[in-house]
């Protein structure tokens, strides 16, 4: 496999008995479209060889790489040589990796103004859900628009703690007036 390298770093890694250290290899794997990679090699065992070549690898360089799957299946690279291939990096592929690393995503997160805005909508929605259900009960005719809609706007002034003017008792306009009929 061919690869060039884009960054390089170490890591000493302590253990019980002392430590080691971890090198972690950014690369474009030029043997497949250029796919950009990472592979961290070990300072000890099938991979110290590579660990050592790579080390010291400067960005941009380009090395062959003896790929072999260890028992546990996983690939080492008990090899690797700088390359004697024709191919030789070119600033363009550099700059254009820097280039795609200097764009900064767009913020998908909610302004504060848009976070309000969404728990007002949140809140008028179980308005209207929790006035449905209170209209409802026993009720024999269909629920009006206008009652659903009022009910809800009564709800929604209730949680937000806004203070409805109380129009006094509703509903006793059918009782007749009996002024002067005491018994």
């Amino acid at each position: 496999m061919q690869i060039q390298i884009v960054t390089t770093s170490i890591e000493t890694k302590p253990t019980a008995k002392g430590s080691y250290q971890q090198l972690e290899v950014v690369y474009k794997n030029l043997s497949f479209q250029g796919k950009v990679e990472s592979k961290k090699i070990m300072s000890f065992g099938a991979g110290a060889t590579s660990f050592k070549t790579l080390s010291t690898a400067q960005a941009g360089a380009v090395f062959d790489v003896e790929v072999v799957k260890n028992a546990a299946g996983y690939n080492d690279w008990p090899t690797c040589i700088p390359s004697t291939a024709s191919t030789t990096p070119s600033e363009a592929p550099q700059q254009g990796y820097a280039a795609k690393t200097t764009t900064t995503p767009k913020s998908t997160y909610e302004t504060p103004e848009e976070r309000a805005q969404r728990q007002i909508l949140i809140v008028r929605q179980s308005s209207v859900s929790s006035a449905v259900s209170l209209l409802g009960v026993g009720g024999k005719a269909p629920l009006k628009v206008a009652d659903v809609i009022n009910t809800a706007k009564e709800l929604e002034a209730y949680v937000f703690g806004v203070a409805t003017p109380d129009a006094g008792p509703t509903g006793f306009g059918d009782i007749p007036d009996f002024e002067g009929e005491v018994v």
